[in-house]
């Protein structure tokens, strides 16, 4: 798989080379979400390694893991010291093996899923670290754990964790962001780049199933109106794999999806208690605590909750609650006449979240300067302010997102000066940011004081995009 394929994820790959080039042992851990490219990371990672095992989990019993990975070493090692027939009879055994065979050479072995393997053979962790303490870290060997298990892996590395602070490398791989879209729709138009994230998130799986030459009705009909398109189960399969028996937890979903976001309004919806099936849910990462940017996190109740990926928004709200009509064959109108008519209206909190994440680029640019950046809200819920930027309560910048096609105007900016008065610490000399997908007309944004961003700002370096013809 050559590495030109991989999209978006330079960092995470010059990261891996960096410890790869060390000249010591090394032990890394590489962890995120179900389906964000990590093995299509590490695959890119192995092809640049001329002795390299890249193993993966299969859910087996520890003899069955045993051997097939002993497999895989006498492949990647020519089989010298593994007859055929031969299994190691313990990950001690085949950590002491890897260490003796590397030398002072670098062999890269990557354990995929290690959580399965943890879980067939109890006290891996330990192996591990007996492994490293004794001669791992000065061996030749980069031992890669990798794992989707989110409480999981968070946990191997925290506290009294058999592999507390012993990792030279914590990778979080994290979904794509919005600005990686047109990498995989070549030639594609803005505005539906930035609609093909509000359905599909930064999954790079998902993305590679979007059909660039096509419409957007006729992808959103293959991948949500087909009963034998993966999308149409894969946001319940990642919820029963990751969050087994919570109760109401498609219900929870359901109601955040579509605008439930308070615990009280959720309750209501799901007809189920959420405080422990909530906090599952942030656990894997489906559902995301948020509060307003000027509040302690740790101490206000004025919480809200939100699904911060796209994707399970858009499932939640469009395409669960329908299966049973997809499956009926009615897939196809229903695309067509309830759900893109709607996809406007799912379009706004999107466009929010991707007007916050390029606020944190003028930050790190030194555009700007705030170190947190979020929403606010009043506590009488009258005021609501879309972007806003801090530093030690002092307020650098409010902003107002609009996915508006027609350029904002003085109307927008009345309007945000209206809801940014109710701000702690806001001062006439707060800068005001105006994003709008069309825009913002040229006698609005002024100087340093009003800056104003279209879609076209949230693409840097993309081409300009007009029409396109489609395939018959």
């Amino acid at each position: 798989m050559p590495d030109t394929l991989l999209v978006g994820r330079q960092r995470e790959l010059e990261a891996l080379e960096r410890t790869a080039r060390s000249g010591r042992g090394e032990l890394a851990v590489v962890w995120g979400r179900r389906r964000v490219g990590k093995t299509f990371l590490l695959q890119a990672f192995v092809e640049r390694h001329p002795t390299a095992i890249l193993y993966g989990a299969t859910e087996q019993s520890r003899e069955v893991e045993l051997a097939a990975f002993t497999d895989h070493v006498r492949a990647a090692t020519g089989g010298e010291g593994l007859p055929l027939g031969y299994a190691f009879p313990s990950w001690d055994a085949a950590l002491s093996f890897l260490t003796e065979r590397a030398g002072t050479r670098r062999l890269v072995v990557i354990l995929d899923e290690f959580p399965y393997l943890a879980r067939s053979s109890p006290g891996l962790e330990s192996v591990v670290q007996r492994w490293w303490d004794r001669g791992g870290r000065s061996s030749g060997v980069m031992l890669i754990l990798c794992g989707s298990d989110l409480p999981y892996m968070r946990a191997m590395t925290a506290g009294q964790a058999a592999l507390h602070q012993r990792a030279t490398l914590v990778l979080r791989v994290d979904p794509l962001g919005y600005e990686s879209v047109p990498d995989f729709l070549p030639g594609a138009p803005l505005e539906e780049c930035a609609r093909v994230y509000g359905m599909l998130g930064g999954t790079p799986l998902y993305l590679r199933m979007w059909d660039p030459s096509s419409s957007l009705t006729d992808n959103a009909t293959r991948l949500f109106g087909n009963p034998t398109s993966p999308l149409i189960d894969a946001a319940e399969l990642a919820l029963s794999r990751d969050a087994p028996g919570i109760e109401g937890s498609f219900r929870i979903l359901q109601a955040i999806a579509t605008g439930r976001t308070r615990p009280s309004t959720i309750r209501d919806y799901a007809k189920v208690a959420v405080e422990r099936p909530l906090r599952r849910l942030i656990a894997i990462e489906m559902v995301e605590r948020r509060v307003p940017v000027t509040e302690d996190p740790g101490t206000t109740r004025r919480a809200i909750y939100t699904i911060s990926d796209p994707y399970y928004r858009f499932w939640f709200r469009f395409i669960g609650p329908a299966r049973e009509q997809i499956a009926r064959g009615l897939g196809g109108p229903l695309i067509r006449s309830r759900v893109l008519p709607l996809l406007d209206d799912h379009m706004g909190p999107v466009f929010e979240s991707m007007a916050r994440r390029h606020a944190h680029g003028l930050v790190g640019s030194g555009r700007l300067t705030e170190t947190r950046i979020g929403p606010w809200w009043s506590a009488d819920s009258q005021h609501e302010v879309d972007v806003v930027g801090t530093t030690d309560g002092s307020i650098g910048f409010v902003g107002s997102v609009k996915w508006s096609s027609a350029p904002l105007g003085v109307a927008a900016l009345r309007d945000l000066d209206r809801h940014a008065a109710a701000v702690p610490g806001i001062t006439p000399g707060t800068v005001r940011l105006l994003y709008g997908r069309g825009g913002v007309q040229p006698d609005v944004a002024r100087g340093d004081s009003v800056l104003g961003f279209s879609l076209r700002d949230l693409y840097p370096g993309t081409p300009g995009r007009g029409p396109r013809r489609r395939r018959a």
